[in-house]
C-alpha cells in the first residue's frame, strides 16, 4: 500500500489535470476503505501539503476530491495539527463566504471535524479564523463564543491566550453590539488582570492584551471610567516605567490616547505621577515615540496641578528648552515642546525658572525666525517683572 500511495502522490504531483483527478479519486477509496491507510497516507511524503493547496486549484473536480479527502482525514484526531499546519483553514473559510450551497455543507462539516474534540489551541486557532465571516460570528455569540475565549484568554497555554485575544478582537472590531457583548461579559477586567505586573503572563499575551484594551474601551468616555476603575492606570504607569520595549512603547501610546479624553483623565494621570516619566521618553531615537510623548506631555500640562508636578524638578524645565535646540527641522516636536512652554508661563515662579535655565537663546532664536508660539512665549516672558533681566540676559 505505500508503494501503491507513493505513486498516486507522483501522479498528483507531476501530471496533468485528468490524472491528478483520477489519482484524487483513487486516493478518497484508499482513505474511505480502511483507516489504517489513512495513517499511511499522512506519512507518505507530501500528501497532505498537496491536499491543501489544490483546495484552490480552479478546477472544480480536483478541489472537490481533494475537500473529501482532507474530510475524511480530519476525523482522525492525530492527524488534525497536520491539517492545520499545512494550511487548510483558509481555504474552506473561502467556501463559507462565497462557495455554492453544496460546497459550504462540505467546509462546515471539515471544519466541525477540525475542532471537535480537539485541544483548546486547535479549536482556537480555527475559530479565530471564521471569526471573520459574520454568519458564523453570529452562530458564536449565540453559543457564549465569548465566554469560553474570555476563559481561554486566562489559560496557561501562551499561545492559547494569544489566539483567544485576537479571536476576541477579531470578532467585536467593527460591530458596537458585540462590543458591549464582550464589556458585559466581563472583558474589561480579564484584560486589565492579564496586566498585573506581578502575574505570570508573557511579554507577547501582555501586548495583545494592550491593543485588545485600545480598540474594546477606547470608543467611549463611559468604558474609559470602567477600564480605570479596575486600576489600569497604575498598570499602564508602571509599563510605562518598567516594560520591555515594545511594551513601553504600547504604554506610551496608550497614555497619549487616555490623556486626550478628558481633563479628568490628564488630573487623574497627573496625580498617578505620569509627567515626570514622559520626559526620558523625550529623548529616545524613534522619531515617532518621541513626539507621542511630547504630545502626551503637552495634554496633560493643560491641567495646572499637572504643570505643577513637571516642574517640581528644574531640571525639567531647562531640558525642554535645550530639547527645543536639538529638533530643528521636527516642527511637530517642536510645536508640543512649545506648547508645554506656553503652559508654564502661566505663573510667575515658573517662567523665572525658565529665564533662569540658561537656554532662553533657544527661544529666543525661533522667535527671530518668525515662529508665532515662541514669539508669544518671548512676549509673555517680557512682562514688567522680568523685562530688565531678559534684557540683561539677551544682551549678555
Amino acid at each position: 500500500m505505500r508503494f501503491y500511495l507513493r505513486d498516486l502522490q507522483t501522479r498528483m504531483k507531476i501530471g496533468d489535470t485528468e490524472m491528478k483527478r483520477q489519482a484524487l479519486v483513487a486516493l478518497n477509496e484508499v482513505v474511505s476503505d480502511d483507516d489504517n491507510y489513512v495513517k499511511i497516507a499522512v506519512e507518505t511524503g507530501d500528501i497532505i501539503s498537496l491536499l491543501a493547496t489544490y483546495l484552490d486549484s480552479p478546477e472544480m473536480e480536483i478541489q472537490e476530491e481533494s475537500a473529501k479527502a482532507i474530510s475524511v482525514i480530519a476525523g482522525f484526531d492525530i492527524y488534525k495539527s497536520a491539517l492545520i499546519g499545512a494550511g487548510v483553514i483558509a481555504p474552506r473559510i473561502r467556501v463559507l463566504e462565497c462557495g455554492s450551497e453544496l460546497g459550504k455543507e462540505g467546509a462546515a462539516s471539515c471544519l466541525q471535524k477540525l475542532t471537535e474534540n480537539s485541544d483548546n489551541l486547535l479549536t482556537v486557532h480555527v475559530l479565530k479564523n471564521l471569526a471573520g465571516v459574520e454568519e458564523i460570528k453570529r452562530f458564536m455569540i449565540e453559543e457564549s463564543a465569548i465566554t469560553a475565549f474570555l476563559n481561554l484568554a486566562r489559560s496557561k497555554d501562551e499561545v492559547v491566550q494569544i489566539n483567544s485575544l485576537e479571536f476576541l478582537q477579531i470578532i467585536y472590531s467593527g460591530d458596537e453590539s458585540i462590543r458591549q457583548i464582550v464589556i458585559r461579559e466581563g472583558g474589561i477586567p480579564v484584560l486589565v488582570r492579564i496586566l498585573e505586573p506581578n502575574s505570570s503572563f508573557s511579554s507577547k499575551t501582555r501586548e495583545r492584551a494592550f491593543r485588545a484594551i485600545e480598540t474594546l474601551c477606547f470608543s467611549s468616555l463611559a468604558t474609559i471610567n470602567i477600564l480605570l476603575s479596575h486600576g489600569f492606570m497604575d498598570q499602564l504607569l508602571y509599563f510605562l516605567r518598567n516594560g520591555e520595549i515594545l511594551i513601553q512603547e504600547l504604554a506610551l501610546k496608550v497614555s497619549f490616547r487616555l490623556c486626550g479624553f478628558s481633563d479628568e483623565a490628564k488630573k487623574g494621570m497627573g496625580e498617578a505621577g505620569f509627567p515626570p516619566e514622559l520626559i526620558p521618553l523625550l529623548h529616545v531615537k524613534s522619531f515617532e515615540l518621541r513626539e507621542t510623548a511630547a504630545g502626551a506631555l503637552a495634554s496633560m500640562v493643560l491641567v495646572s496641578r499637572n504643570r505643577r508636578k513637571l516642574v517640581q524638578e528644574d531640571r525639567n524645565i531647562g531640558m525642554l528648552l535645550q530639547l527645543l535646540d536639538s529638533e530643528e527641522g521636527n516642527s511637530g516636536n517642536r510645536k508640543f515642546f512649545l506648547s508645554i512652554l506656553m503652559s508654564l508661563t502661566s505663573c510667575n515662579s515658573r517662567r523665572r525658572k525658565i529665564v533662569n535655565s540658561g537656554y532662553m537663546k533657544n527661544i529666543e532664536k525661533l522667535a527671530e525666525a518668525d515662529v508665532s508660539d515662541a514669539k508669544r512665549i518671548v512676549k509673555k516672558l517680557s512682562t514688567s517683572k522680568l523685562r530688565t533681566m531678559l534684557r540683561g540676559i539677551w544682551n549678555s
